[in-house]
């Protein structure tokens, strides 16, 4: 088995605990007023999202790019017919800190794959934007980023994926919300 960062485990791995062991220490520190089954059930979605990542970021790994870099690149071009979009609206719409989307930024930057501008109007500011050779390796990434994304549920029936659909789509509608951002 091979990690996300594709490094061998270490020689002495912690072993595999299961949820047990965490629902035991909420037990003991959560507040009265918390859910045993909504602390389940969020914990394992919080696993669950982990594990989506990892498995995105191994499919990305032969392309040398992440998913959190391949999403930054997804909105610039989703937005490329808006003028200037500035390093803290990338931020804000990832959820992100400013720091991190300019480590980003300067991966992308590095590899030809964004260009920073400074606007015309106000020189202070810097608009972000794809390359050709950024939307180049869109064209190559994304067929294998959206067959990842529809491989995480092949374990599902139809059924079953009609169901997750409208519970995913009602929870995340409710984050955004709790957020004040969304997709």
């Amino acid at each position: 088995m091979r990690r996300k960062n594709n490094k061998d485990y270490t020689l002495d791995p912690l072993p595999k605990l299961g949820i047990q062991p965490y629902l035991d220490l909420m037990a003991n520190t959560a507040g009265k007023e918390t859910s045993i089954a909504f602390t389940r059930l969020g914990l394992l979605m919080l696993w669950f999202g982990d594990n989506v990542l990892d498995t995105i970021d191994l499919e990305l790994s032969p392309f040398g790019i992440t998913e959190s870099k391949l999403d930054l690149l997804l909105l610039l071009k989703l937005h490329e017919s808006r003028e200037g979009i500035a390093p803290s609206s990338l931020a804000d719409r990832l959820g992100i800190r400013r720091a991190s989307v300019t480590a980003l930024l300067d991966w992308l930057e590095k590899r030809n794959f964004i260009v920073r501008e400074q606007s015309e109007v106000d020189r202070r500011m810097v608009h972000v934007k794809i390359t050709p050779e950024g939307q180049e390796l869109l064209n190559k990434v994304l067929p294998v980023f959206w067959s990842a994304c529809s491989s995480i549920m092949d374990d599902l029936d139809q059924e079953e994926v009609i169901l997750l659909d409208k519970l995913l789509v009602k929870l995340n509608a409710s984050i955004e919300n709790k957020l004040g951002v969304g997709r």
